[in-house]
């Protein structure tokens, strides 16, 4: 994790260096022990590694250390932002919505698209928010994925547009990853200091995935 942030911050010294003023200092235990107690899951190590260093971001600016607007919750954030998508989940939930029939019937139909294997739900007790953008798309640490995934996968979920996709493996890996894509010039910064990727992935071509089409 320690690896794959430095190359981020090299990154966004260079190009992006406004942002930095919005990045949170250190987590204490007693936050990082808070969240755990509040949702009832256990954060995985490189997580908490990284809210040892930053405990979020501020949003004073908008800006967003992992690109396009997705800002990173602290941890009283992440315990409100939980607290929030239980209660949403529990007004708004409705059994058809939670089959799998429902599922590949709307994947198929392109009414909701789902790029890996994650769950198309509304919400989940299992989910972690750990990044918002605009308060409606969110990425979450997955601990109940669909058959293939791996436990503590980041997923981002834009329940507005029906969208799901498993971005990395663990939060470690997306770190990785996106440190990679940067150096890789997928991603140019403004003078303001707010990222963006420069081209984005066409929704339409991601079909029923493997685990939706055999189930």
């Amino acid at each position: 994790m320690q690896s794959s942030l430095a190359r981020i911050m090299d990154w966004v010294r260079e190009n992006a260096s406004p942002l930095l003023q919005d990045l949170n200092g250190p987590a204490s235990e007693a936050d990082i022990q808070a969240v755990e107690a509040a949702t009832g899951l256990s954060l995985p190590d490189s997580f908490k590694a990284f809210l040892r260093l930053h405990d979020g971001e501020s949003g004073a600016m908008m800006l967003a250390l992992l690109g396009n607007g997705n800002q990173l919750l602290s941890c009283q954030s992440i315990i409100e932002q939980y607290r929030l998508d239980q209660q949403i989940g529990q007004e708004l939930f409705d059994p058809e919505m939670d089959a799998i029939a429902f599922w590949k019937d709307r994947t198929e139909g392109q009414v909701i698209f789902i790029k890996g294997a994650v769950k198309p739900l509304l919400l989940h007790p299992k989910w972690l928010p750990i990044t918002w953008m605009n308060g409606d798309v969110f990425r979450y640490l997955d601990f109940d994925p669909a058959p293939g995934g791996i436990p503590g996968q980041v997923i981002e979920v834009d329940p507005e547009s029906c969208m799901y996709q498993v971005l990395a493996p663990s939060f470690e890996a997306l770190l990785d990853l996106y440190a990679s894509q940067l150096e890789a010039g997928m991603f140019a910064a403004d003078d303001e200091g707010f990222i963006e990727r420069i081209a984005e992935e066409d929704i339409m071509g991601w079909g029923v995935p493997d685990w939706l089409k055999n189930a």
